[in-house]
């Protein structure tokens, strides 16, 4: 294992560990692989809480998509044929535009 690797590593875990001391599940040596403690648990939402946003989900009609785990529409402008066809033209024009429409990896050009 090479110094870099070595060093990649600890940063990792000293980043995470923070992060895995405030949940309910810690790692361990045993055979299972882990332990509990729910006194860790930390406190969520609400039931009344819970049931508002249901409601409010339920009034946006929104509830559908989430019922399904669908993606949920945006709301916004639509945009006119014209002003589609128009910003093709002008992103057509952008140099990087031959290699943005194979999918290629393009180093971060401002747009004129």
């Amino acid at each position: 294992m090479t110094v870099r690797t070595f060093l990649a590593a600890l940063s990792l875990s000293a980043a995470v560990a923070p992060a895995m001391a405030s949940s309910v599940i810690h790692p361990a040596t045993t055979e299972m692989g882990y332990t509990t403690h729910p006194e860790h648990a930390q406190a969520g939402k609400s039931r009344d809480q819970v049931l508002a946003e249901m409601d409010q989900s339920k009034k946006d009609g929104l509830w559908q998509y989430h019922r399904f785990g669908a993606p949920v529409p945006v709301k916004g402008k639509v945009a006119s044929r014209g002003e589609v066809l128009a910003d093709l033209e002008r992103s057509q024009k952008h140099p990087s535009w031959a290699l943005r429409r194979v999918g290629a990896p393009v180093a971060a050009i401002l747009a004129p």
